[in-house]
């Protein structure tokens, strides 16, 4: 098994069949796994475990009652059997055509390769209008601030990448909200960080997961990586 791919899904029944079919064409000859961490309250679980019956390569780990992006994608981990990574959301927003991109990055001796929406041939177009642009540059600067590592990528609150499990090995990652990969650039060992540019996407279904609460759970993860420090 080269590649685990985590991916988080919160009630994203609209996206599943289409992800799972574009995740298929761009890792042709690729061996990999997709492994959904779910919270779902809809019918999305019952989708997945249809899907699951059919293709060895899906997984289901599902939580009952419990909500939280970073901490579903941490319960799912152990389930994965490869050496890289994968952590891409359920949207669509993150196309899977990036995905060999980011792998070949990592088999050329990267050890964390980041889909980023700030580097050359990436675009922040998804953002819903020029105050969701405002707050995402404005929470890029604060992680810069905060967490020097962070300084390593373009974008340190990118969902999208691929890590080296053996990088990670006994850190103490508890995130909060939806900010995982800032937790692994503060607690992880990566030598070499390398973005890849892409061109972040409009929703095609669902609704966006991104409120006040999550503003919030940022907040208090740069409280707690700057007290941890």
């Amino acid at each position: 098994m080269k590649l685990s791919i985590i991916i988080p899904t919160f009630n994203e029944r609209g996206n599943i069949v289409t992800l799972v079919k574009e995740i298929s064409n761009a890792l042709k000859g690729v061996k990999h796994e997709i492994i959904f961490a779910d919270d779902s309250a809809d019918d999305t679980t019952n989708l997945i475990m249809e899907i699951a019956q059919q293709y060895q390569h899906i997984k289901l780990s599902h939580r009952k009652g419990q909500r939280g992006l970073a901490s579903a994608v941490l319960h799912a981990i152990p389930m994965s059997k490869a050496e890289y990574i994968a952590i891409m959301d359920a949207d669509l927003q993150h196309p899977p055509s990036v995905l060999p991109k980011l792998l070949s990055a990592i088999e050329g001796g990267a050890d964390l390769s980041v889909a980023s929406r700030y580097c050359t041939n990436g675009s922040d177009a998804g953002l819903s209008g020029p105050a969701r642009r405002i707050i995402s540059k404005m929470t890029r600067l604060t992680a810069y601030l905060v967490v020097p590592s962070s300084r390593s990528t373009s974008d340190p609150l990118s969902g999208f990448f691929i890590y080296r499990r053996s990088r990670v090995g006994s850190a103490n990652i508890n995130p909060v909200g939806f900010k995982i990969l800032l937790e692994l650039l503060a607690k992880s060992e990566f030598r070499r960080v390398i973005d890849i540019g892409f061109k972040f996407d409009r929703r095609t279904e669902e609704n966006s997961k991104a409120g006040i609460l999550e503003a919030w759970n940022y907040l208090r993860l740069l409280w707690r990586l700057r007290s941890s420090k």
